[in-house]
């Protein structure tokens, strides 16, 4: 079940925000029940080995905490005896570790299933709380690598060794990356002491929330736990915002990312079959898919952020306006926000960051951007379009790093130059997206080939363009674009419409929130009887289009 379909929207989310009311006049508990069953349907409706799969590292790494959160030191023993694998006794917080609070370790202690039992006796917990955790991690890694890697392993090993395997690849588990990744920063921050673990019904909650497991945002238990403590029902504010900014994402993907989709899939199709593709169709092609990206995932965001709303949650912001980005620095500051500070904060700085030098931060931050690749997908295009933005953030660091403080940086910074990065860093990134979106390295050859060597025109591809009859548009259509795989005006039109969108307009945060700066923009968003009535209007022009079937991008990720 999608966002984008007639079950989820007239189903679903109604049945959802009904019991949501039911339960708002009962208390946080019965409302996490609610939305945990929610949950849990959401998710199973894809398959429940997928659900079972699931509950399956729930538990494991439920099971991990408690261990990572019990004391490490333990109490001396009654008699004057020092035993340090005993845990103290209950109320006794002298234990508490350097930085935490006494109120954290007395919730930490009421959660610890391991008072009164010796770490020594335990066998299995005699570990270090650093062995713990690396095996807690290994073991969420092996089901990642097993359901998304291990074809494109075996298929490489095949290859090396000039042999054929017939390996059939395990079906990929609905968000297994997402909620990977949620685990792995939940059990650091366990680790570290920062968050105690609070029942398995409030781990699940957290981890299993249909609005973002599928396809993030990748949120922090520091986020969200302090407002699964305090759910309430449903306001009038926080319905209104939350209807209007799943209504502008459901717009997004269903009238500009998937009418973009149909384009961008002929061209890439045509490239990956070897079909003949102009010049001109190539980077209209890649156009058209970059668009269709930003819309796909933008829309997805802000579904599941106005989903969010209408409960009650606010979750974390995931995408700003990333195409005004003026350098590739900045472009990762807005593209998948919470990607970005996962990688962060769980490779580059574990890495070393930029504590050991310029050099060692470049390499770092190649590393990791070439890890992130990998993460998107099981396939040689993902890696070297991973290793593509590493080289890209690599340079634009040591160009800052360079002209940082000199008349050359106050020259770059006036609003001509801006414009220029801005568009410069775009075409960047355009150029990544086309190794990103090809399924093949032969099909991305070939797109690039066509963008820099054409044939540009038909003549120069052996066609005989027929131009008798035609208007000047469509005698320039047959000359430039001589395969058909954009007729009329309507491809032209959602680009023309897009680049409006991604560069004059505000974006769904501004629209809601207001700006940096705090200011906010002419068409601010005000539960005014204007805006209900575009919204409506929007809202049955994208429900007539809803049948299409599309899925979101980046959920195959």
């Amino acid at each position: 079940m999608l966002f984008n379909s007639y079950s989820f929207l007239f189903l679903f989310l109604p049945l959802l925000l009904l019991c949501w009311r039911l339960a708002s006049g009962y208390g946080a508990t019965r409302l996490s029940l609610v939305l945990l069953l929610f949950s849990v349907v959401f998710y199973a409706l894809w398959g429940l080995p997928f659900l079972l799969l699931l509950a399956v590292i729930l538990g494991m790494n439920y099971a991990f905490a408690l261990a990572l959160a019990a004391p490490e030191q333990a109490a001396p023993a009654s008699g004057g005896i020092h035993d340090e694998g005993l845990i103290p006794a209950e109320g006794d917080l002298d234990d508490i570790p350097e930085g935490e609070s006494p109120l954290l370790a007395k919730k930490r202690k009421q959660f610890c299933p391991f008072r009164g039992c010796s770490l020594k006796r335990t066998g299995a917990w005699a570990c270090s709380r650093k062995g713990l955790l690396t095996l807690a991690l290994i073991l969420n890694l092996l089901p990642l690598l097993w359901f998304k890697y291990s074809w494109f392993f075996a298929q490489n090993l095949a290859l090396l060794m000039g042999t054929e395997w017939n390996f059939t690849p395990p079906g990929l588990p609905l968000g297994i990356s997402f909620y990977t990744f949620i685990q792995i920063a939940w059990l650091v921050s366990v680790y570290r002491r920062q968050v105690v673990p609070q029942g398995f019904s409030r781990h699940a909650l957290f981890s299993a929330c249909f609005p973002y497991v599928i396809s993030g945002p990748i949120v922090r238990y520091e986020q969200m736990g302090p407002q699964l403590d305090d759910l309430s029902g449903s306001t009038s504010e926080g319905l209104a915002q939350g209807f209007t900014l799943f209504t502008i994402g459901l717009a997004k993907k269903v009238l500009l990312a998937d009418g973009l989709a149909v384009y961008a899939n002929a061209v890439f199709n045509a490239a990956e079959k070897a079909f003949p593709i102009s010049g001109a169709e190539a980077w209209l092609g890649s156009f058209c898919y970059t668009f269709q990206l930003y819309f796909d995932f933008s829309g997805y965001t802000d579904m599941a952020i106005g989903l969010g709303l209408m409960l009650g949650l606010r979750l974390p912001e995931n995408f700003d306006s990333p195409y005004k980005a003026t350098g590739i620095v900045d472009f990762w500051r807005r593209w998948h926000i919470t990607l970005s500070s996962w990688l962060r904060d769980f490779l580059y700085i574990p890495l070393g960051g930029n504590r050991k030098g310029r050099f060692m931060q470049y390499r770092n931050l190649f590393l990791t951007m070439l890890i992130g690749g990998a993460w998107h997908g099981a396939g040689w295009t993902f890696i070297i379009w991973g290793a593509l933005h590493g080289a890209m953030l690599s340079t634009n660091h040591f160009f800052r790093a360079c002209i940082k403080g000199s008349l050359l940086e106050k020259v770059l910074a006036t609003l001509p130059m801006r414009l220029f990065f801005i568009l410069f860093t775009f075409m960047c990134i355009n150029l990544g997206w086309v190794v990103f979106r090809t399924v093949s390295l032969d099909g991305a050859a070939a797109m690039y080939g066509a963008m820099f060597t054409g044939p540009f025109t038909a003549q120069a591809a052996g066609l005989t363009a027929d131009h008798v009859g035609l208007s000047t548009a469509g005698a320039l259509a047959a000359q430039w674009l001589p395969n058909n795989y954009f007729q009329g005006w309507l491809p032209f039109a959602l680009m023309a419409i897009s680049v409006v969108l991604v560069w004059a307009f505000p974006n769904s945060h501004e629209l809601l929130h207001g700006k940096r700066d705090g200011s906010r923009p002419l068409l601010s968003w005000r539960p005014s009887a204007a805006w209900a009535t575009g919204l409506a209007c929007l809202a049955f022009v994208t429900l007539i289009l809803v049948s299409r079937k599309a899925t979101f991008l980046y959920f195959q990720f």
